[in-house]
């Protein structure tokens, strides 16, 4: 029986399997876990609350009454506003009881094929439920039916009366623990709705689950499919007692451990094999194969191997004659022409007259060319603007340097004198603005301004004595520095 509730989101369908589920319950002794091992439960003193098989569940009296209860009726439930009932379930469709009855008569465990719609609920417990106690109640109502469906289920199998009541209080107690671990039932609130106390007036199952399968497995072949039905539920995650234990899944897994040994024994060992007789039917499909005599085979196999080894020849004569052809035609191929020799500045001879004249100085390097302009020639005494009568050796240099790559530093430089007046409050920028203004008059020719680059060094770097007018004359000047 698969479970899923009605509100959900639109394409959401089933529910989420609830892993390893943990309640709190009290610590009392079933196993003694210290060596693995199963007491003597004849010798042992009962802990207070607990009861023997029969005492563990409702006597058939009181089962008769409130255990076999009907299931309530759909008009007791609250419905919504469209006729169906708040957080109603949806239950796919189930055999119905005489084809469920017809299953379990014929199965190896009948009280095992009872439980798989309880154990199928325990597994896929849902996650969340619509909030309020309405759902709850639905909910649990859908649970009441299953378990009053097992109960008649067994009855009319004739199965074994406390083998049935002792599976239905752990298949409960089992379902109450899931249900008290999910967002919906944590904090208590699941302990009104529990199975165990509707069923059997009795909310210890976390301790008496294992003080009833340590008796059991004390006479393993007369309780053995009872002990199975055990083992399924611990196997979907039930801890009990020992969910609160610090050793509690060591101890947890001993006792899995026992009843997997007791029903190992007791039932025979399982086939590993999936499909045991798959390779019977292998054996009959290839045998043909087996008649094939050896020197055909290895004929065949010689064949191939030749035909691989003439075609492997074939290919590698080709790809030899390919490459020795790409050999040859490298003799053949003509010698790249040399690459022009890139521009260079040549500002000596561009201006040979101007230094015959000594207006300027050139210096021609392999790295750089460098040209120093007087001041006197090429500025009015304290101005920064460009004098007429060297602007056309400056539109010939801008032409040539617009020729070739590299970056243009124009450096100003003035005497020591000092100098004070609004525009020019000192040396420093008397230089920055004459080397400014130059650089403005070579971009306005040609230059690409991102090449160019203004420096003022003021009276920081002379070339004479400031002492003499001769020696401040040739102080006062403006550097251009090509970087090729």
């Amino acid at each position: 029986m698969r479970l899923r509730l009605d509100r959900q989101p639109p394409g959401q369908r089933g529910v989420r399997v609830q892993g390893t589920r943990r309640t709190a319950n009290n610590n009392q002794r079933g196993w003694n876990m210290a060596e693995g091992e199963v007491p003597s439960i004849e010798k042992e003193e009962n802990p207070p609350g607990s009861r023997t098989i029969q005492e563990a569940a409702p006597s058939t009296d009181r089962e008769g009454g409130e255990g076999d209860r009907a299931a309530p009726k759909r008009s007791e439930i609250p419905a919504d506003d469209r006729g169906r009932s708040p957080a109603e379930p949806v239950v796919d469709p189930e055999p119905d009881v005489e084809e469920r009855l017809g299953y379990i008569l014929s199965a190896r465990n009948p009280l095992l094929q009872a439980s798989i719609p309880l154990l199928r609920m325990l597994a896929e417990m849902p996650d969340k439920l619509p909030a309020g106690h309405e759902a709850l109640a639905v909910f649990r109502k859908l649970l009441e039916q299953e378990v009053m469906t097992f109960q008649n289920l067994c009855d009319k199998a004739n199965l074994r009366r406390e083998h049935v009541i002792t599976a239905r209080y752990c298949l409960c107690t089992a379902l109450d623990e899931a249900a008290s671990s999910t967002e919906w039932g944590a904090s208590g609130v699941w302990a009104e709705y529990s199975l165990a106390q509707r069923f059997h007036q009795d909310v210890e199952g976390g301790c008496k689950f294992f003080l009833l399968a340590g008796r059991l497995a004390a006479q393993p072949q007369e309780h053995i499919d009872l002990l199975e039905v055990m083992y399924r539920i611990l196997g979907m995650g039930f801890e009990g007692q020992y969910a609160t234990e610090s050793d509690g899944a060591r101890k947890l897994e001993a006792v899995r451990h026992h009843l997997y040994t007791i029903l190992h024994a007791a039932q025979g060992p399982v086939d590993p094999a999936l499909s045991p007789h798959l390779w019977a039917k292998a054996d009959r499909l290839f045998k043909p194969l087996y008649s094939i005599p050896v020197w055909v085979t290895a004929s065949v196999l010689g064949l191939v191997v030749l035909v691989f080894f003439a075609w492997h020849k074939y290919w590698l004569v080709q790809e030899t004659n390919r490459v020795v052809a790409q050999i040859e035609a490298i003799a053949k191929m003509a010698a790249p022409s040399a690459a022009p020799p890139a521009a260079r500045l040549r500002l000596a001879e561009l201006l040979r007259d101007e230094i015959a004249a000594g207006r300027v100085t050139v210096k021609d390097e392999a790295s750089r060319s460098s040209v120093v302009f007087r001041g006197d020639d090429m500025f009015l005494p304290a101005q920064a603007g460009v004098s007429p009568r060297i602007v056309a050796t400056l539109d010939r240099l801008a032409a040539e340097i617009a020729k070739v790559p590299g970056r243009v530093v124009v450096t100003g430089h003035s005497d020591g004198q000092p100098i004070k007046t609004p525009e020019f409050p000192s040396n420093q920028v008397l230089s920055e603005k004459r080397a400014t203004a130059v650089a403005a008059h070579l971009a306005g020719k040609g230059v690409d301004k991102a090449r160019l680059e203004t420096l003022g060094k003021g009276d920081t770097e002379p070339l004479a004595d400031n002492a003499t007018p001769a020696g401040r004359a040739r102080n006062r000047r403006v550097e251009v520095v090509v970087a090729q």
